[in-house]
C-alpha cells in the first residue's frame, strides 16, 4: 500500500528519512511484522531495515516485540507524536535557557512574516516576554481571550499595559506590580502590540476573521514609529475608561504620549517624581535624567509631547522616540507618584 506523496513530504519536511517513513507506514497499515514482512510490504532494503526501526524507536514511534524472529509494531501517530511533540519542547525550552544565559550582541532590524493567526499571537508573547516597561496593545474585544493570560504574566512583573479595545476587560483580574490604562476605540480591524518601542507585531484586518491573515513582527526603527504614529492617531479618537494604579512608585511608560498624559491628568494635584533613560537629542550621549515633574507639552495636532523635568542642572525637556525639538529622547521612563494633594 504506497503511502500518500503529501503525507509523505510532510514528514520528510520534519526530519524522517524515507525508509523510516516508508516503515512506520508499513507498521501503521500492517500490524507488528518482522524485519522481513516490512522489508517484503515496504521496499526497504531488508539490510536498512534494522537501523531504520532502530531509528523510530529511539524516538518513540515503534516499539520491539521479543521473539525468534523480533516482531516490530508501531505506536499510534497521535502517541507517537505527542511524545515527538513533547521532545521539541524540551529541545526548545533548553534552546531558550541557553540564550538567555548568553549575552548577545544588538541585532540589526529585521521582520518577520506569517499568515498563522497562531503564529502572530506566539510572536506577540515572546514580544511582550521581553517587556520591561511598557505593553501597547490594540486589539478587538473578541480576541482579548487569547491573550489575557499572556497579559495578566505581563502585568505581575510590573510592566504598564495600555489597551485600546472596544470593550474594557474585568479590571478584578489586574493585580499585582503593574499598572493598567484602558482606552476604548470603536474602529478596530487589526491587532497591534508594541513592547518598550524596541518591537512591534501586527495582525492585519483581524476584524474580519479570514483564515490566513497577514502579520509580521518586527524590529526595524521605521515600521514601528509608524505604528507608534498610528497608535497615536488611535489614541486622539479614543476615551480613557479604565485606569489601574497598583504601583504609584514605580509607573512605566515607553510611550511619552502617555506619560505626558498621565501628567495631564495628574499633575495639578499630585508631586510626580521621573526617573528617565534618555539619549541627548544632539550629542546622541545616554544620560538618566531624574527630577520633578514640573510641567508638559501635549499637543497631538502638532505630535509634540514632552515632560518638562526639573534637574539639579535646570529644566529639561524630554520628548518621545525620535525627538527632534526636545532636549533629550526616551523609550524609558518611570515615574513616581504621590497621593493626592
Amino acid at each position: 500500500m504506497e503511502i500518500p506523496s503529501n503525507l509523505m513530504q510532510a514528514l520528510s519536511e520534519i526530519g524522517f528519512t524515507k525508509y523510516e517513513i516508508l516503515t512506520y507506514w508499513t507498521l501503521l497499515v500492517y500490524g507488528p511484522s518482522t524485519a522481513k514482512e516490512i522489508s517484503t510490504k515496504s521496499g526497504v532494503p531488508y539490510n536498512r531495515v534494522y537501523d531504520t526501526v532502530s531509528s523510530l524507536k529511539a524516538r518513540g514511534f515503534v516499539t520491539e516485540i521479543e521473539g525468534s524472529p523480533k516482531v516490530y509494531a508501531a505506536y499510534s501517530p497521535r502517541i507517537a507524536f505527542l511524545r515527538f511533540k513533547k521532545e521539541l519542547e524540551t529541545i526548545v525550552e533548553q534552546l531558550e535557557k541557553a540564550l538567555r544565559d548568553v549575552k548577545r550582541d544588538d541585532h540589526r532590524p529585521a521582520i518577520w512574516r506569517s499568515r498563522s493567526l497562531d503564529e502572530a499571537l506566539e510572536m506577540f508573547r515572546e514580544a511582550i516576554d521581553s517587556a520591561e516597561n511598557e505593553v501597547i496593545v490594540v486589539v478587538p474585544s473578541e480576541f482579548w481571550g487569547q491573550l489575557e493570560e499572556d497579559l495578566l504574566r505581563t502585568f505581575e512583573r510590573g510592566v504598564t499595559l495600555s489597551v485600546y479595545t472596544d470593550k474594557a476587560p474585568d479590571p478584578s483580574k489586574f493585580r499585582g506590580r503593574g499598572n493598567l490604562f484602558v482606552r476604548e476605540f470603536q474602529r478596530l480591524n487589526h491587532i497591534i502590540g508594541m513592547a518598550d518601542g524596541k518591537e512591534v507585531v501586527a495582525v492585519q484586518n483581524a476584524a474580519f476573521k479570514s483564515k490566513n491573515l497577514p502579520a509580521f513582527r518586527s524590529t526595524y526603527p521605521e515600521i514601528i514609529f509608524s505604528h507608534y504614529s498610528l497608535i497615536i492617531e488611535i489614541f486622539k479618537e479614543s476615551a480613557l475608561k479604565l485606569e489601574v494604579i497598583n504601583n504609584p512608585d514605580d509607573l512605566r511608560f515607553f510611550a511619552m504620549f502617555h506619560a505626558v498624559d498621565f501628567a495631564f491628568r495628574h499633575l495639578k494635584d499630585r508631586r510626580i517624581m521621573a526617573t528617565i533613560r534618555a539619549r541627548h537629542v544632539e550629542t546622541g550621549e545616554e544620560e538618566t535624567i531624574s527630577g520633578l515633574v514640573v510641567g508638559y507639552t501635549f499637543s497631538l495636532r502638532e505630535a509634540i509631547n514632552n515632560l518638562h523635568v526639573e534637574t539639579e542642572g535646570g529644566i529639561v525637556k524630554v520628548g518621545g522616540m525620535f525627538a527632534v525639538l526636545e532636549d533629550y529622547e526616551s523609550t524609558d521612563i518611570r515615574l513616581t507618584v504621590s497621593e493626592p494633594l
